[in-house]
């Protein structure tokens, strides 16, 4: 008798990744933001909303503008931050290789993960050049239009990949930007195929993008390492050159990161 395998469903809490949502929210505001206007951005009820956020209070999450009323993250939050960063090294370890790209190309390197369906920089090495790109530590960006987000994509298992596009939304930023599932299947099974990618202005008009994966024990890609600058330097005779860079110093990263582990 044929058996069928069932797949086994995780458990999760909702109010926990309710919560999680409100402290994102409350990070990515500018100012201190009130109970109501978290409800409406993350289309929650009112009162559900307010025992989150005093949960959060009471934990030291979050604080509180005893005048406003309104939230801000709390200094528990830069605590356990502190912890996170001792605990992962690997903008650390793969620095000395964004500073040895950044040398050998002349422009910025980066150093990404992906984190929530989106990309964030980690690390980076700065251009010394007077135009150039760069971008500050915990920035995001999305997947399908960045050579890092795409490079990480890329090497996913098709399964998660699929999951993952299925979830994103393909925003048009720019006339080459990728916003069909079919286009962006495509350019994502060429990156596995080269061991690279490419944003070519699909973000920002005026900056490309070169990016490589690095592979941990398991195989698995867990950060991109990439150049970004104006597209007027990315050349074809220099992007020939770059990409062989790119693609040697992100091996180079792997095989410390596969020694360390």
């Amino acid at each position: 008798m044929e058996q069928t395998k069932k797949k086994k469903e995780k458990k999760t809490i909702g109010s926990v990744i309710k919560a999680i949502e409100v402290i994102e929210f409350i990070a990515k505001s500018e100012n201190e933001v009130g109970a109501t206007e978290i409800s409406r951005g993350l289309n929650y009820g009112v009162s559900a909303t307010y025992h989150l956020l005093n949960t959060l209070k009471e934990c030291n999450i979050i604080e509180q503008n005893k005048r406003t009323k309104k939230f801000k993250l709390g200094l528990k939050l830069w605590q356990l931050g502190l912890l996170a960063y001792e605990q992962n090294k690997l903008s650390d370890i793969l620095q000395p290789y964004l500073k040895k790209l950044k040398e050998l190309t002349g422009e910025t390197a980066n150093l990404t993960i992906m984190d929530n369906y989106q990309i964030v920089y980690i690390a980076q090495e700065e251009s010394d050049r007077l135009v150039k790109m760069f971008t500050k530590k915990g920035a995001t960006a999305p997947l399908h239009c960045t050579a890092a987000g795409k490079v990480l994509l890329a090497f996913k298992d098709e399964e998660v990949r699929n999951s993952i596009i299925d979830k994103i939304e393909l925003t048009k930023y720019t006339e080459n930007t990728i916003v069909n599932k079919e286009d962006l299947n495509a350019e994502l099974e060429k990156i596995r195929k080269n061991g690279y990618g490419f944003d070519n202005e699909e973000k920002e008009l005026g900056v490309s993008c070169i990016g490589a994966p690095v592979f941990d024990l398991n195989d698995e890609a867990i950060a991109c390492i990439t150049i970004s600058g104006p597209t007027s330097r990315f050349t074809e005779e220099n992007k020939e050159k770059w990409v062989k860079d790119v693609v040697r110093i992100s091996k180079e990263a792997t095989n410390t990161l596969k020694t360390i582990n």
